[in-house]
């Protein structure tokens, strides 16, 4: 009589290459925006947009419809970028942080944008860096791949 044959579970994870692709499996986190995320970036809107009008040299009759709109959409972009750093639902806050110095480059984007905003107020010409900035800051913050922190 003979035993039946038993399988012994596969653990997942990269231990060796794929033998079709040869190369790792990774398992990426893919950040979620959930309402927390959402509802935070809409509270900051305002405040960063007041930063960035100040940093560009106030409210005053020089400042064009074009400029404020464009400051209106850094604001925006800048603020979910802010948001990205609540943690989501089950996640503790030091995996949301981040745990290299990398991180901290992507809220640092919405202080590297009010600077360039200040360096020429009243400017759509300088508004533009600043958009490309803040967007620079929140594609690297959504699309790098997280690890845990080590504890």
């Amino acid at each position: 009589m003979t035993e039946p044959v038993v399988t012994p579970p596969v653990t997942p994870g990269p231990i060796a290459p794929d033998a079709t692709s040869g190369q790792f499996a990774v398992r990426v986190r893919r950040q979620v925006w959930g309402r927390r995320r959402l509802v935070v970036g809409a509270a900051l809107v305002p405040g960063v947009f007041w930063l960035l009008v100040q940093a560009g040299g106030g409210w005053t009759p020089a400042a064009t419809p074009g400029w404020v709109a464009l400051l209106a959409v850094v604001a925006v972009v800048g603020a979910l970028t802010l948001a990205s750093y609540v943690p989501a639902r089950g996640e503790v806050w030091r995996d949301t942080l981040g745990c290299s110095p990398c991180a901290v480059v992507s809220g640092g984007t919405v202080l590297a944008a009010a600077f360039l905003v200040g360096q020429a107020p009243h400017q759509v010409g300088m508004v533009l860096p600043a958009l490309a900035v803040v967007l620079f800051g929140l594609v690297q913050r959504t699309s790098s791949t997280r690890d845990a922190c080590v504890r």
